[in-house]
């Protein structure tokens, strides 16, 4: 979610509170390696941790904050014991006050897990973490926002609401693309932003070239040349890639096994039914799409949907 480029925005938007208690005069430090040392210590199966800062307080304290971001969770049991986890490692790793912060993007909106504790009678150990729940934000107080995070949360429950219908995603992710331009954000920021929504809002081949089509355009009338000469850029959003997928077929069979493995992964069973359609999907690309969105969907069923929706409009 950009957390690096964009900190403070980051912390204004989902923390204010915590936004006005920290000297942004004094630049946040990333702290990758003590966060691999925090990581790599823990003993749970899943990490999550995204990111770890040392900032100071406006009485110059220094304090790290711990960012963790669960976007395509469920409900998980283990989830508060990894937050503590986390937290005392940092804490045991230098002897700095830590605030750990959680941002939930699942569907459940009654999993609010924000503290973690054991004990016995008066020997206790306990943990408060702060959480954000990502689906709480309403959409027309985010189009107001001009917060960079504002757009990311829009993109982010598009792409969560849009997974069986991706010309709808299309849709929505034109209508955000087109807001950095119409929010005045500079050109250093349209490109960046961009590049995390497209990552996030993935397309096949097809409609990626339709959303393409209508950059080119606005920007043309806009008389700008922001997204739509960028080489680079045209490479990282498969352009060239969907020119390239005719002959490879070891590639389809070994994007074919990843689906069947992550949703065995996920849901345990996978039915012949599924495996057999996805034998018969010989588009390369919409393969890749679909590999993308094991990690989105919610059960098998709905993965089944998302094929029927969608496979007609890459045939």
């Amino acid at each position: 979610m950009a957390i690096s480029e964009y900190l403070p925005d980051f912390i204004n938007f989902f923390y204010p509170e915590i936004y006005n208690s920290i000297n942004w005069k004094k630049t946040p430090i990333s702290l990758d390696k003590e966060l691999e040392q925090i990581t790599a210590s823990a003993t749970t199966e899943k990490r999550y941790v995204d990111k770890l800062f040392q900032v100071w307080l406006l009485d110059d304290q220094e304090i790290w904050i711990l960012i963790h971001i669960e976007v395509q969770s469920q409900y998980d049991q283990e989830f508060p014991k990894r937050m503590f986890i986390y937290n005392y490692r940092a804490f045991d790793l230098c002897n700095k006050s830590v605030v750990s912060l959680a941002i939930l993007g699942d569907d459940n909106p009654s999993w609010r897990p924000n503290y973690y504790e054991y004990g016995l009678e008066k020997s206790q150990m306990s943990l408060d973490f702060s959480i954000v729940k990502l689906l709480d934000y309403e959409w027309e107080k985010l189009s107001a926002n001009n917060n960079v995070f504002a757009l990311m949360v829009m993109a982010h429950l598009k792409t969560k609401s849009t997974t069986s219908n991706l010309t709808e995603r299309e849709e929505w992710k034109w209508q955000i693309v087109r807001s950095l331009y119409e929010r005045g954000f500079s050109k250093f920021d349209i490109i960046n932003l961009f590049k995390f929504i497209d990552k996030m809002m993935t397309l096949p081949p097809k409609l990626q070239q339709k959303l393409e089509s209508k950059i080119n355009q606005y920007e043309e009338s806009q008389k700008m040349e922001f997204l739509s000469t960028m080489e680079e850029n045209a490479i990282e959003r498969g352009q060239k890639i969907g020119q390239q997928i005719g002959q490879q077929i070891g590639a389809k069979e070994t994007c074919r096994q990843n689906i069947i493995d992550l949703l065995k992964m996920r849901f345990s069973s996978v039915p012949e039914t599924l495996v057999e359609t996805l034998n018969n999907i010989q588009d390369l690309a919409f393969l890749k799409q679909l590999l993308l969105e094991t990690i989105r969907v919610n059960s098998v069923v709905e993965f089944e949907e998302l094929i029927q929706n969608n496979y007609s409009e890459n045939n």
